[in-house]
């Protein structure tokens, strides 16, 4: 049997680590490479919750709902005409609910049987969330 001074400190230790825990945030980051086997490409991070992002690798975001805007990164060598479009693939948002402690790997999953239309209204290409990891 413990000690009540034991269950004490235990309790008050449990007390002091759960805010501890919560305040780790979740991290943000697109995939390191396109695999283009399977039309999935990275995207740039350009917008937190409406505040403009720097070119970091990764980015800290406190747990909870977030709005992600991103836009893909195409690679020129694979379709020149649609790199160069005025128009350009755009921006798009993500809402995503992030837990503390694990990191979000976006990336952008481009259609490629879209028809022509597709690129006037951008849908030929959608931000998804590839993996996520417990840190």
């Amino acid at each position: 049997m413990k000690s009540p001074l034991a269950l004490l400190l235990a309790f008050s230790l449990s007390f002091w680590a759960v805010p501890l825990m919560a305040a780790e945030p979740a991290w943000v980051l697109s995939i390191p490479h396109a695999v283009s086997s399977e039309h999935i490409y990275k995207v740039r991070i350009l917008e937190i919750d409406g505040q403009a992002q720097t070119d970091a690798v990764r980015y800290a975001v406190p747990p909870g709902r977030h709005a992600v805007r991103v836009s893909m990164m195409l690679r020129v060598d694979w379709d020149p005409e649609l790199a160069e479009a005025p128009r350009g693939p755009g921006a798009k948002e993500l809402i995503l609910e992030l837990e503390s402690g694990h990191t979000y790997m976006l990336a952008a999953r481009f259609d490629a049987d879209a028809p022509l239309e597709a690129q006037l209204d951008r849908s030929y290409w959608q931000p998804f969330v590839y993996r996520v990891l417990s840190d």
